[in-house]
């Protein structure tokens, strides 16, 4: 397996409330419980992760004791999803911010959720067109 194929199949993981790993709802990666989440923290010597790519009605969602926070900060996700969008403030004693992962002893999240506002005339999704290499 590619490195970037795990590493792809990684981001498209999502929390569950259930112990264990179950196949995801939405056909790539998997679903991970909080057993997952604990195992992988101390493997890897952090407190949290921090992860989007997973729309949430109010822009954000905690997961998993607090351990496992999604932020999602587009509102009305392609026009027509009606959730809000957030992103989120981390303050802290000793607080290092590693690319996804948050360290802090005391771990202060601040979340902001906003709503949808008008934008230009383009069409959802356009971005995603081979202009970009994403096709």
């Amino acid at each position: 397996i590619s490195f970037f194929l795990l590493l792809y199949w990684y981001l498209r993981s999502d929390p569950q409330d259930l112990r264990g790993r179950s196949p995801s709802k939405r056909g790539v990666g998997c679903q991970f419980g909080p057993d997952i989440t604990d195992a992988w923290l101390a493997k890897n010597g952090v407190q949290y992760v921090v992860r989007s790519h997973e729309v949430k009605p109010e822009g954000y969602e905690v997961h998993h004791n607090g351990k496992c926070i999604t932020v999602f900060s587009a509102p009305n996700y392609c026009d027509q999803m009606g959730n809000k969008g957030a992103f989120i403030t981390i303050t802290g004693d000793n607080l290092s911010l590693q690319v996804y992962l948050v360290e802090s002893k005391n771990f202060q999240p601040k979340f902001t959720s906003f709503e949808a506002v008008p934008h230009p005339m383009v069409p959802p999704m356009v971005y995603a067109n081979s202009l970009f290499g994403f096709s």
